[in-house]
């Protein structure tokens, strides 16, 4: 079981890390290739050209983070809530009773873990190998669009 929750953390964190790579170097590439465009017209257009990206740029940034800030939110806001239900409905002895099954639970994960250790080992070489796989092709396809559209 904690292969499999492993593995769903690994593969959500090369998917995040792909899909940023892959707009930082593509947006880095678009606008490169935009400014050597922009070079070409007059200095005017150029100007209200980059005023235009700029202003895209702001809300996609700006939608992105509000959606981040909105689910963290959120999800604080459930823990606390859960935290202070916990808390009201239950006694001192109750909370005794919690903390020593949550030690035990820890202490059974940590042993199957030790069990699965060359199960994990393979996939964080595999998320390693994924990231830097996606890594070099995002940027590979930065310098061809970049080649392709400069001139």
């Amino acid at each position: 079981m904690a292969i499999v929750i492993l593995k769903l953390i690994f593969t959500t964190f090369t998917t995040l890390f792909n899909m940023i790579s892959r707009v930082i170097l593509m947006g880095t590439a678009h606008l490169l290739v935009l400014l050597i465009q922009a070079l070409k017209m007059p200095g005017e257009a150029m100007h209200v050209a980059l005023e235009k990206v700029v202003e895209t740029i702001k809300g996609y940034l700006k939608m992105f983070f509000e959606q981040i800030v909105y689910e963290v939110l959120i999800s604080l806001m459930s823990t606390a809530f859960d935290a202070v239900k916990q808390a009201i409905s239950g006694s001192g002895g109750f909370t005794k009773e919690l903390l020593a099954g949550v030690v035990e639970q820890i202490r059974t994960w940590v042993g199957k873990m030790m069990e699965n250790f060359p199960e994990i080992l393979e996939a964080v070489r595999e998320v390693i190998s994924t990231v830097v796989m996606d890594l070099w092709k995002n940027y590979v396809e930065a310098i061809k669009f970049v080649k392709e559209n400069a001139i």
